[in-house]
């Protein structure tokens, strides 16, 4: 079907003219005015979509696909018990299960036994709930025998604590309880937890976080307990986390200034609170925090002079929280980052500590080695260094605090996950390969490169059939990248960055995928991050639209070929390429977008992001923002790109406004080919392939009908 031939409903009619911007404002509300409208907006997509010659066939082949592929399991190692989370088609919420290990082989499918069904229990309750423990901080001593249970309704950022018996699923009587609320936490010993919150009010942070933590004892009234501790109204966000051990009898609280600053506190059983004294102070958000019962350790995000000796930004530092020298003698180099090497996983998975050691990769021009660092006399000593086989990547996704044995995952954009226990000797036992969900020898990577703008080097991905199927210059494309916050770009199997599951129809059908790694993110460490800031944001979208061109001109495709996806600041971006660009794309997917860049400091946690972004308030600053932001640059009656954007009426983290009042005035200022659809739930990831398939044959049927 011709891009032509493909047009919606909800043209533009001489009632219904482009209004002013505080006119949308009214979208950012939960009344039931708005949600009304989302409703109906969302009514009109659905029944247009429904309905195509393709969408029962892309539905069947997404169903079979769900239901075949078991999801890939999450897993954690805690003393001699390993954890997972299952999920399936039949248990979509996921099931917790726990085994022991025994001698180091790998478990049978019939050593898990099941701890809690997340499912069944929101059956029973009417509710559906989300598994949200961070179990780094939730399970409790060596032998895992509590739990922290954090149930989200919905996929929302709000969470509900339960303490319950980790081995029976049962809840403890008298147990830790709290109602729903944007929470962290970390246990003390088994009758004190250290936990932040603001359920029965008290004060937050820009970032709509809690600024007040709390030491909580069991039997005590939650709302009567005085805080020990409150961050600055101004931070971004704040929270606590374990001191190694669940059971030291300390915990950390972490004020994050401004997500370039990072300020630690230990918080004791007694309820003294000490800021960690020489610890500097400008590092890389690290999830979760690496900790061991001796050492914080930091990666840095600018030069630093470490004890007289100036080290550059990505450099890991260790800091010793077991003595009471002077704050600059507690300081120690872990590791200082060769020219252009760097962590690609830092955010999330590329930074563990276990009982004694620290864990990492690192990657340079490609090539990846995984780490690990062990403090011997006084000096950190490299244990193991192991090279990742071509073409994939490792991330280290648990460590135990009772051992140094980890569990690692590798994986490539053609090869599926593994997931290994890896012991302190470096001898792997296996724990999950998942199946391939496509053939990847019909398939060929390559890495290209073009430059920006500005002359920048700008690496990509393209990802395609070996033996095309549609004809030379025509190969639909997709393309899609976040370039924020220093997050790399993923290249896992089917990352839900990428597309998840829905990606295996697309490539089926004769699509490509093609991953620009712009600035903003952390491909090339914080420099490429910084590359891309606050006044400097255009750069990101420049290098985007660069790499489009690129493939244009090079013949690969055409822009009536040529889609765009992405998710959160990925949506950002996907609205700008629509804004911006709207000849260079033939169809836009915004997923959970943000498009108001003069109002988001207003809606869900916005407020702590202006280290990224900047402040609107600020009078040169907002001209920047408003320079680029998606929805106060439609135009009255372009002819933008057919463009699908998705969102979720709880994601409590970006807020429903964004797309909601981007979906409103681009209708009103007269395109005829723009599709809106709010889901009820799922949070800031509704876009799952396995809970939520039926907005992903929406999205794949806009983009097979209208690329191909």
């Amino acid at each position: 079907m011709a891009v032509g031939e493909f047009q919606l409903i909800n043209p533009r009619t001489e009632d219904r003219p482009i209004k002013p911007d505080v006119e949308y404002d009214w979208l950012e509300s939960q009344t039931p005015e708005c949600l009304k409208w989302a409703r109906q907006e969302s009514q009109l997509t659905a029944d247009r979509f429904d309905h195509l010659p393709r969408s029962k066939m892309i539905e069947q082949e997404m169903q079979a696909l769900v239901s075949s592929a078991v999801r890939t399991p999450s897993f954690w190692v805690w003393g001699r018990h390993l954890f997972r989370i299952r999920q399936d088609n039949v248990n979509e919420r996921g099931i917790l299960e726990r085994c022991a290990r025994v001698n180091d082989t790998s478990p049978k499918e019939d050593d898990w036994r099941v701890v809690i069904d997340i499912d069944e229990l929101g059956r029973k309750e009417n509710r559906v709930f989300e598994f949200h423990s961070h179990m780094e901080c939730c399970l409790f001593g060596p032998d895992a025998d509590r739990l922290l249970l954090m149930l989200s309704d919905g996929g929302s950022d709000l969470v509900e604590l339960r303490e319950i018996d980790a081995r029976t699923g049962q809840l403890i009587d008298g147990g830790f309880h709290t109602p729903s609320g944007r929470i962290t936490v970390s246990w003390l010993d088994i009758d004190h937890l250290l936990i932040s919150h603001t359920i029965y009010g008290g004060p937050k942070t820009a970032g709509d976080w809690p600024a007040a933590s709390y030491i909580w004892q069991r039997g005590s009234d939650l709302k009567n307990v005085k805080a020990v501790f409150t961050a600055e109204p101004t931070d971004a966000i704040a929270g606590v986390c374990s001191l190694g051990p669940t059971d030291s009898g300390r915990a950390i609280i972490n004020r994050v200034v401004d997500f370039s600053t990072f300020i630690y506190y230990i918080v004791s059983l007694d309820g003294s609170v000490e800021e960690l004294p020489g610890l500097p102070t400008g590092s890389s958000m690290v999830l979760p925090r690496p900790t061991t019962s001796e050492y914080l350790f930091i990666s840095l995000s600018k030069e630093t002079v470490v004890r007289g000796k100036a080290v550059p930004a990505g450099s890991l530092i260790a800091y010793d929280v077991s003595t009471d020298q002077p704050g600059e003698e507690r300081l120690s180099i872990v590791y200082e980052p060769e020219e252009e090497e760097v962590n690609l996983h830092l955010w999330i998975n590329g930074l563990r500590a276990s009982n004694s050691r620290i864990h990492f990769a690192m990657s340079k021009r490609g090539a990846e080695k995984k780490m690990v660092f062990e403090n011997q006399n006084g000096e950190w000593q490299l244990v193991h260094s192991v090279p990742t086989s071509t073409g994939s990547r490792v991330t280290i996704v648990a460590a135990d605090c009772y051992s140094d044995d980890t569990i690692i995952c590798e994986s490539g954009l053609l090869c599926p996950l593994t997931y290994w226990l890896e012991d302190e000797e470096g001898k792997k036992t296996l724990l999950y390969a998942e199946k391939s969900a496509f053939d990847a020898s019909e398939f060929i990577l390559r890495q290209m490169t073009t430059n920006s703008e500005d002359g920048t080097e700008i690496d990509y991905l393209v990802l395609s059939p070996r033996v095309p199927k549609h004809d030379q210059g025509k190969a639909p494309v997709l393309m899609t990248g976040y370039g924020a916050y220093g997050i790399s770009m993923p290249t896992s199997y089917l990352n839900s960055m990428l597309g998840g599951i829905s990606l295996v129809p697309w490539l089926n059908s004769g699509g490509s995928l093609v991953i620009p790694f712009i600035r903003g993110g952390g491909e090339r460490g914080e420099a490429w991050h910084q590359a891309a800031r606050q006044e400097k944001r255009q750069k990101s979208y420049d290098d985007f639209i660069a790499v489009a061109e690129t493939i244009v001109r090079d013949g690969f495709t055409t822009p009536k070929h040529l889609g765009v996806y992405g998710s959160s600041s990925g949506g950002l971006l996907s609205a700008i390429m629509c804004i911006q660009r709207p000849k260079l794309f033939g169809a836009v997917v915004s997923d959970v977008p943000l498009t108001d860049m003069l109002r988001y400091t207003l809606m869900g946690m916005g407020g702590a992001w202006i280290y990224e972004h900047g402040d609107p308030k600020d009078p040169e600053m907002a001209k920047v923002l408003r320079a680029y932001s998606p929805f106060h640059n439609i135009q009255d009656r372009m002819n933008y790109p057919p463009c699908l954007v998705t969102i979720s009426t709880n994601d409590d983290r970006v807020g429903p406004g964004h797309g909601r009042k981007f979906a409103a005035k681009i209708k009103d200022a007269g395109a005829s080919n723009f599709y809106f659809f709010e889901d009820d739930s799922g949070g800031h990831s509704v876009s799952d392939s396995f809970k939520n398939t039926k907005l992903l044959v929406r999205r794949l049927v806009f983009f097979i009908e209208t690329l191909q």
